[in-house]
């Protein structure tokens, strides 16, 4: 007696099913890029949260804050808007965390406060590079 395969699929049961879906697109076009643009962002927000932390736990932070509070202001913003943008991947955030990191910079210059814009500086360069490469990841993917 011939045995009969009961599981048997066709092509037209399949795309009825859905099973023929193809998931690669699907992740593709629902996933941020993955070069090397986001991981500048990525490394520049984790470094700004953790250098504002840092004024909370050493004694004197609180005071160098109060000095410096037009600039750690702009440098708050521009932290959540490269979060937002690195998140969203919205250029335009990115572009403006630029420009608050910029004017944090020129905020600190006081003589005696020029150690505190070493991170600013390190932050800012950070992410023109991670926004520059993920604005060239994009154009990419549309060639």
């Amino acid at each position: 007696m011939p045995v009969k395969n009961t599981n048997f699929k066709t092509n037209q049961d399949k795309g009825k099913t859905g099973q023929e879906v193809n998931n690669q697109d699907i992740i593709k076009n629902n996933s941020l890029d993955n070069g090397e643009g986001p991981i500048f962002l990525s490394i520049a927000f984790y470094l700004a949260i953790v250098y504002f932390a840092l004024f909370f736990f050493i004694p004197w932070g609180i005071l160098v804050m109060a000095f410096l509070a037009h600039s750690f202001i702009c440098y708050i913003i521009a932290t959540i808007l490269t979060g937002i943008g690195r998140k969203t991947g919205n250029k335009y955030f990115l572009v403006t965390s630029i420009g608050f990191y910029i004017v944090s910079i020129l905020l600190a210059n006081d003589p005696a406060w020029r150690f505190f814009q070493v991170i600013p500086i390190l932050l800012t360069i950070l992410v023109t590079v991670g926004t520059v490469m993920y604005k060239q990841d994009n154009e990419q993917d549309n060639k």
